[in-house]
């Protein structure tokens, strides 16, 4: 279940979250709107590039955790939930350029699709990824 006694936590990851929509739709603007690539390679590139601070973010100031990083068990599996939200952002946004043809719609249906998202991707941060008791398989409550 999700602890929603650790507030700061939450309200970290929620502005971890606005800085990264920040930075994702202006990257999706830059590279739609003002480079005029398509809309499913400028999706491509806002999420590859806002992925990296995000990670960042997340990992060092919401959960603070430092120390190494472990590919295996933190960055290939935040660059898989990063991507599968690609996966659905770019249907979203492939859709919303073909029946619209609106930069302003393409945004909205990225936000929409990482909407849908959001909440899935705090519980598997939170209790899987940057865990460190589930890491020693130790899945005790916390007092």
């Amino acid at each position: 279940m999700l602890d929603l006694t650790n507030h700061r936590k939450i309200y970290r990851y929620v502005l971890v979250s606005a800085l990264s929509l920040v930075i994702g739709q202006s990257i999706l603007y830059l590279f739609f709107k003002v480079a005029g690539f398509n809309a499913a390679f400028s999706n491509l590139l806002c999420v590859a590039l806002s992925t990296i601070p995000n990670y960042i973010l997340n990992r060092y100031w919401v959960w603070e955790k430092s120390g190494p990083h472990d590919i295996t068990k933190e960055i290939a599996p935040y660059w898989i939930i990063a991507f599968s939200g690609l996966g659905l952002s770019t249907l979203f946004v492939f859709l919303a350029d073909r029946i619209w043809d609106s930069w302003i719609v393409v945004n909205v249906a990225n936000l929409a699709a990482y909407g849908v998202l959001w909440v899935f991707k705090f519980i598997i941060l939170d209790r899987y990824l940057f865990n460190t008791n589930y890491r020693k398989g130790n899945l005790t409550n916390k007092s």
